[in-house]
């Protein structure tokens, strides 16, 4: 009788275990589509010619004087997104940008100056402060 009992209460905290798992999927896919807003197309690169990221990496030297972050942002025309530069954990860079067609292609840069070295990202983050895309890259 206590294997029986055993069986049941690891069934029931299983079956409550699944319920909690798949209400985080759903939780967070929620979380994911709380934007109308889509970013189709992101880049780190150093330069920008005719609307389009040249010089695409995800590791820079130290001697590169600017880096850019394009990105192609769908969907939000009459909105604003900013791209927020990251050293680390550390904020060192929040740019507003104003997206003004249905498909917008817009960029930001960051002047590489002496002592940003090491892990950089840059958020893409709509005005409710929804994180759209993340692209990360190394300064050497």
């Amino acid at each position: 009788m206590k294997k029986v009992s055993l069986l049941v209460v690891f069934a029931v905290m299983m079956g409550f275990a699944g319920a909690a798992f798949a209400q985080e999927a759903e939780e967070a896919e929620k979380a994911e589509s709380k934007s109308s807003i889509t970013v189709s197309g992101s880049a780190v690169c150093t330069a920008i010619a005719d609307r389009m990221p040249e010089g695409t990496a995800e590791e820079f030297t130290k001697d590169t004087p600017k880096i850019y972050y394009w990105t192609k942002i769908e969907g939000a025309e009459g909105a604003e997104v900013k791209h927020i530069w990251y050293a680390g954990e550390t904020v060192i860079g929040e740019i507003p940008l104003k997206i003004t067609t249905p498909s917008f292609r817009t960029w930001s840069s960051k002047t590489v100056y002496p002592g940003l070295e090491g892990d950089l990202s840059v958020e893409v983050v709509d005005a409710e402060g929804n994180v759209l895309k993340k692209d990360a890259f190394k300064i050497k």
